[in-house]
C-alpha cells in the first residue's frame, strides 16, 4: 500500500489553511511586538554599558526558559490580571490562546535583535559619525541618516534568526489554547496518528525555511 494513498493525507491537508494561516498570525505578532520593544532598547543601550548588558543579561536568561514553560507561564500571570481589570475597571479578557502565545515568543525573539543590533551600531566606524557631526548633523541625524543604514544588515540577520525561532517555537502554543501547526502534532501524538506528526513538522519546517530564505534575500540585498 502507498504511504501517501492514506487518507489521513488528506485530511491534514484541509486543515492547512487554518493551522497555517493562525501560525504565520501570531508568529508575525509575536516578531513585530518583539522588534517595537527591541529596536528602540537596543538603540538606546548602544553607547550605555550598564544597560546594555542588563538587557542582553535578561534576554539571554529567557533563552534557557524552555519554550514550553515560558508559553505556559504567561497563562497564570494573566489569568491573574484579567481578574485584576475586571475588579478595577469592569472588563477582563482571555488569559488563555493569542495573547499569551504572542507574549511569551515576542520575548523569545528579542536576544538576536537586541545582540545584532547593538552589534551592528557599535561596529559603525567612530570616523563617520564624526564626519556626520562635522557637517553639521545632529545626533538622531547621524544616528537614522548614517549608523542605522550601515548597521541595517547585521540588524537583518538578527530579525532573520529571530523569525526562525518564533516560527519554531510558536508549534508549541497549542497546549495553551492557540490553533498553529503544532495542532497536527500534539494531536498525532495524542492519537497515534503518524501522518499528522509527519505533516505537522514538514509544514513547520518548510515555513520556516521559506521565511529564513526570504530574510536572506532581504539581507543580502542589504549589504
Amino acid at each position: 500500500m502507498n504511504l501517501f494513498s492514506d487518507p489521513r493525507w488528506s485530511e491534514a491537508l484541509a486543515h492547512l489553511p487554518d493551522y497555517l494561516g493562525n501560525h504565520v498570525r501570531v508568529s508575525l505578532a509575536a516578531l513585530a511586538l518583539g522588534l517595537i520593544v527591541s529596536l528602540p532598547l537596543a538603540i538606546l543601550a548602544r553607547n550605555r554599558p550598564v544597560l546594555r548588558g542588563a538587557l542582553l543579561g535578561f534576554a539571554s536568561i529567557v533563552q534557557t526558559v524552555p519554550g514550553l514553560a515560558l508559553l505556559a507561564l504567561f497563562y497564570p500571570l494573566l489569568l491573574v490580571l484579567a481578574a485584576l481589570t475586571l475588579s478595577w475597571f469592569g472588563f477582563d479578557f482571555s488569559a488563555f490562546g493569542f495573547l499569551p502565545a504572542v507574549l511569551a515568543l515576542a520575548l523569545y525573539s528579542m536576544l538576536p535583535v537586541l545582540r545584532n543590533t547593538i552589534t551592528g551600531l557599535s561596529g559603525v566606524d567612530p570616523a563617520l559619525t564624526e564626519a556626520a557631526q562635522g557637517v553639521g548633523m545632529t545626533e538622531r541625524q547621524s544616528l537614522f541618516m548614517v549608523e542605522l543604514p550601515l548597521a541595517l544588515p547585521v540588524m537583518m540577520a538578527g530579525i532573520r534568526t529571530a523569525a526562525v525561532w518564533v516560527i519554531g517555537t510558536a508549534t508549541l502554543s497549542t497546549p495553551i489554547g492557540q490553533t498553529s501547526l503544532g495542532n497536527y502534532i500534539f494531536a498525532g501524538l495524542q492519537t497515534q496518528n503518524w501522518v499528522f506528526v509527519v505533516f505537522g513538522c514538514l509544514a513547520a519546517a518548510a515555513l520556516a525555511l521559506a521565511v529564513d530564505q526570504l530574510l536572506a534575500l532581504i539581507e543580502n540585498g542589504l549589504r
